[in-house]
């Protein structure tokens, strides 16, 4: 999961070769056109794609389920004035569903240093709110659960992923920071994402129908403006499975689209309501 990248931005970086990572993984695979995120700041988009919905939130919060209060940062404070911050510890999201189909599932946070860490690190550059898993009070109350499946991201080992890997660089390899963003951000994150990927591809669990997302949480203008508002983002899809050699997608898609993706290639159901294409079908030949 990368951050605040319009798919203008990457397309113009790529053009003047700041991105050379990507521009392969481009030509070699599938992207879209029509991807977009659900909603702004970050969080929204993260608790839409492992639940299904932003669950009412409007803020990048503290990950403290149920506080009801937001980070006061500007994009809370000033733009959005007061919004909720509350997950209920009802929510199911698919870490849930995949426990219950008798599946893995990991989520892996660079420089996330503790498990189930819920304090950011200037330091390490770990954003918490980049890690959704941890705002599930089902997860993050229950410490051996939440210790097991949330870790630093030193600890992934691509050849022996879980059945769902959920991956958050942190807030320079996934092109967030610093801030206000330059084309350095971009060539930040695609100089990270380039040797992560070849290790991940090189695995049978990929090589033997595994499918890779590499995907943006919203675009760069934080909804500042009109047209950002709702300015299509970058996605990148691999799978064996999956067409390839350029092809662009054209279908209208979301964070929402991508966990039902997720959700019925492992069977266990759909949370939420589908928005925009239902899933992600468009990438994959029709049988």
């Amino acid at each position: 999961m990368m951050e605040n990248t319009s798919l203008s931005t990457l397309q113009a970086a790529i053009t003047a070769g700041a991105a050379p990572n990507l521009a392969a993984l481009g030509k070699a695979n599938a992207t879209s056109s029509a991807y977009h995120g659900i909603s702004h700041p970050s969080l929204p988009n993260y608790i839409a794609l492992t639940s299904g919905s932003d669950q009412g939130i409007g803020c990048d919060c503290e990950a403290q389920p149920g506080q009801g209060t937001c980070i006061p940062d500007v994009t809370c404070s000033i733009l959005l004035g007061l919004c909720s911050c509350a997950v209920p510890s009802s929510v199911t999201n698919i870490a849930d569903q995949i426990e219950g189909a008798k599946e893995t599932w990991m989520a892996f946070g660079e420089g996330m240093s503790t498990p189930c860490n819920i304090t950011d690190d200037s330091t390490t550059q770990y954003a918490v709110r980049h890690v959704p898993f941890v705002y599930y009070d089902d997860i993050q109350t229950n410490t051996a659960r939440c210790d097991a499946h949330v870790v630093d991201f030193s600890s992934f080992d691509p050849g022996s992923a879980a059945q769902y890997t959920f991956i958050a660089p942190n807030l320079t390899d996934d092109m967030h920071d610093p801030t206000p963003a330059t084309q350095q951000n971009i060539t930040n994150g695609d100089t990270w994402i380039g040797p992560q990927l070849t290790k991940i591809m090189a695995t049978s669990s990929y090589t033997d129908g595994g499918i890779i997302v590499v995907v943006w949480d919203e675009d760069d203008d934080s909804g500042l403006g009109a047209t950002g508002a709702n300015a299509p983002i970058p996605i990148f899809v691999m799978s064996p499975y999956a067409k390839s050699g350029g092809y662009v997608s054209a279908v209208a898609a979301d964070h929402v689209s991508l966990l039902h993706t997720f959700e019925d290639g492992m069977n266990v159901g759909r949370l939420g309501t589908t928005t925009n294409a239902d899933t992600l079908t468009d990438f994959f030949p029709s049988k």
